[in-house]
């Protein structure tokens, strides 16, 4: 049989470079990779169509999956996983001191329908007991692609009201940076840091000066390191190809292991205590932080859900299996 051709479209992690690189392979398929730089872009792309199977926005996923919108498969790989309290950034005019003090405030996002903007959110109310009825939300525009400030199907359970941010700058981070900076809001919660922090400016802080210590601190109580990102292919090629999800899962789960084995040899990495730092944090997290399959990822990923359901994002409630091809449901990565 010949192979069948597929085009991928993903970042370049250390945990992804042997696909980009093409030192992995799947049997049975002409891999074509295309090395994303912009994670909007990439997004955009794979609405548009550009590709067949693509790293995807899990909140995007959640959006369609739970409108009956099949267009997307999901493949339970999360090549993007990242904590999000030290992406939450305090106004030059407020004087907060901690997650408690935001009560009453005024929080943006970039959009709405952002997998970091989501588990920010839950974390602010589940973990410090914000109510949502008593936060003023902003957000610059609801999806990666479009731009657009109309909320449309969109309604919070949770009694959240959603403002809109005035449209500046080029894009929607640069839209809640000004937003910040500005003074028209007290926090932000974003996927980047702010051009004023990068920059030095004092006056734009961290809600958690120690976030690495909050942060190890949650995963010890929580169990969770939040995905981001997820693999999904396109339905209509995974139904002329039903072998495809496996495939792509096993792809990944070979790149990872390339990638752990690189990241403790490669000599170029100017990390003085690479390893050491290493082992400490197999230490901290028991195993793999970024394991694959959706067994081990079953509690971070019902606990994503209940946050999307709770903002309106879902417009019905889903479990974990209702995100991926059942043909993943299974797979577990090799020792």
């Amino acid at each position: 049989m010949r192979d069948y051709q597929i085009t991928l479209a993903c970042r370049n992690y250390d945990r992804t470079q042997a696909i980009v690189r093409g030192l992995v392979k799947a049997e049975g398929i002409e891999l074509k990779v295309l090395e994303m730089n912009s994670v909007p872009g990439m997004f955009s792309g794979f609405f548009r169509g550009e590709y067949d199977v693509s790293e995807f926005s899990l909140a995007e996923l959640v959006y369609c999956a739970s409108r009956g919108n099949d267009e997307f498969v999901g493949i339970p790989v999360f090549p993007s996983r990242v904590f999000r309290h030290g992406f939450i950034f305090c106004s030059p005019s407020s004087e907060l001191r901690g997650p408690q003090s935001l009560q009453g405030k005024k929080i943006g996002f970039p959009r709405l329908v952002q997998t970091a903007t989501i588990w920010i959110r839950g974390i602010l109310i589940g973990e410090y007991g914000l109510s949502p009825k008593n936060i003023q939300w902003y957000a610059a525009s609801v999806h990666h692609w479009d731009g657009g400030q109309d909320i449309g199907e969109i309604q919070p359970r949770d009694g959240s009201v959603i403002h809109w941010l005035e449209r500046k700058g080029n894009d929607d981070n640069e839209s809640a940076e000004l937003a910040l900076s500005e003074g028209r809001i007290d926090a932000l919660g974003t996927t980047q840091f702010p051009t004023a922090f990068s920059g030095g400016d004092r006056e734009v802080k961290r809600l958690f000066p120690n976030y690495q210590e909050v942060e190890a601190s949650y995963f010890k109580k929580t169990r969770i390191f939040p995905i981001m990102h997820v693999v999904a292919a396109r339905k209509a090629v995974v139904d002329r190809h039903p072998d495809l999800p496996g495939k792509i899962f096993g792809l990944f789960s070979k790149a990872k292991r390339w990638g752990r084995k690189w990241v403790r040899m490669d000599p170029s990495l100017s990390l003085v205590w690479k390893n050491q730092y290493l082992d400490e944090e197999e230490e901290t997290f028991q195993g793999d932080p970024w394991a694959y399959g959706l067994e081990k990822n079953t509690h971070a990923i019902s606990q994503f859900l209940s946050y999307c359901h709770d903002l309106g994002i879902s417009k019905r409630e889903l479990t974990p299996r209702d995100l991926f091809a059942p043909s993943t449901w299974e797979l577990a990565e090799e020792p």
